[in-house]
């Protein structure tokens, strides 16, 4: 990255940026990024507020599936990716009991230091500006707009409309009362490691460790890997798991992440993260002039923890719902965003949360892995749920333990 991008994504908040701004987005991750390169694009005055100078470290899988892939491709940007990131053709899946079955599924590995700068030098290509500044709290104003009081700084920033894309940090969503579950979905934790044994397909074991959750091999190219575990809170004797000793017992008892490790060495610390799954606990609308997005709504996917894609696609529809709000000057289009994504995005999340259920029951995976194993059409529908031409729910079915499944009619079979 050359120097002059370096200052852009450094540079503070200072006294000539307190002017009138038609969007302030506090939170410069995919869904924010993305929603303020296609305002700027729009014309509007976009200003970008993270606490962190980019590029930064983000604890991720950092695997892209096809909606993130399709999302990266709206931005102009896919190319790019594609060129640096490492591309995969498929998934190996480890049951409970170790039954190995091996889905189609076109995704690419791009660690998200990489991957959110590219998406913020989209954004401030495109128009708006970013500054480093920790937003200390919002304020409605009555008149209409918002005033965003920012830590040890005197400087104040005025908008029409915030957008609040803070991932799963919703502690400035707390103090707006937007809040209703304030405790995260799932936890992960993820390093790299580097390693002579080479592997070309993204890993996911169901390792009794992990269960409700799942442990992970990524390949990042080059011979190194991101290696990782996420437990899902669905279940209380689950919540005082202690997941880095899970991820230990993973290393050195699953014989994949053993061989690898015998053959290289860790890269980085495990490092953890929160995650805010199932596009509930928050609300997307304050009732004046705010706005939520991204992973502090839960835009994460239950099951498999995926949620850059959907992340950006909610930017992508509150920046249009935004963009009509100010040509108009009518806070309508605001007040909608929230039955669009309904709309537009809920239905999917349905058969996720079906799928995570299954993770509490190790012998319902293995069932289900055995399944995958002898029945071709059964595991491309599998992979048709990474794509989304598959409903989770039409393969986390007890229909689909039957030997006499069949791929349903494709009006059936789309979500």
């Amino acid at each position: 990255m050359n120097r002059s991008r370096d200052l852009a994504f450094e540079r503070h908040l200072g006294d000539s940026d307190d002017r009138q701004w038609d969007v302030v987005v506090i939170g410069a991750g995919p869904a924010g990024a993305t929603a303020a390169a296609h305002l700027a694009s729009n014309g509007h005055a976009v200003l970008i507020l993270d606490r962190h100078p980019f590029p930064r470290e983000k604890v991720c899988g950092d695997a892209l599936i096809p909606d993130a892939l399709h999302a990266l491709r709206t931005l102009g940007l896919l190319e790019t990716v594609l060129r640096e990131g490492n591309s995969v053709d498929h998934l190996a899946v480890l049951s409970p009991s170790g039954i190995r079955v091996k889905i189609p599924a076109k995704c690419v590995t791009l660690r998200r230091e990489v991957l959110d700068a590219l998406i913020l030098t989209r954004a401030i290509a495109s128009g708006a500006t970013f500054r480093v500044a920790a937003v200390d709290r919002l304020l409605q104003r009555a008149g209409g707009g918002v005033v965003v009081s920012v830590k040890n700084s005197e400087v104040t920033v005025h908008a029409r409309i915030a957008i609040l894309a803070t991932g799963a940090d919703v502690s400035l969503l707390g103090k707006l009362g937007m809040v209703e579950r304030p405790a995260p979905s799932a936890l992960a934790l993820r390093c790299y490691a580097e390693s002579s044994l080479e592997i070309n397909e993204l890993i996911v074991s169901f390792d009794r460790s992990v269960i409700p959750g799942y442990a992970w091999i990524f390949p990042m190219g080059k011979r190194q890997y991101n290696m990782g575990c996420g437990v899902f809170y669905g279940e209380r004797r689950r919540r005082t798991m202690n997941l880095r000793d899970a991820f230990t017992r993973f290393v050195t008892k699953a014989k994949i992440a053993r061989d690898l490790l015998q053959q290289g060495q860790l890269l980085t610390r495990l490092r953890g993260a929160r995650i805010r799954a199932g596009l509930a606990g928050t609300e997307i609308y304050s009732g004046a002039s705010i706005l939520s997005i991204g992973e502090a709504i839960g835009a994460t996917y239950p099951f498999t923890g995926e949620g850059i894609g959907k992340a950006m696609e909610t930017g992508v529809l509150a920046a249009g719902q935004i963009h009509r709000a100010l040509d108009k000057g009518d806070s309508a289009p605001l007040r909608e965003l929230s039955g669009l994504i309904e709309r537009e995005l809920a239905p999917r999340y349905v058969g996720y949360r079906t799928a995570q259920r299954w993770l509490a029951r190790p012998w319902l995976l293995d069932l289900l892995a055995a399944r995958l194993r002898y029945s071709t059409a059964l595991r491309e529908a599998a992979g048709g749920i990474l794509d989304e031409t598959t409903n989770p729910q039409k393969v986390f079915s007890w229909l689909t333990l039957l030997p006499t499944w069949r791929r349903p009619p494709s009006s059936e079979y789309r979500l």
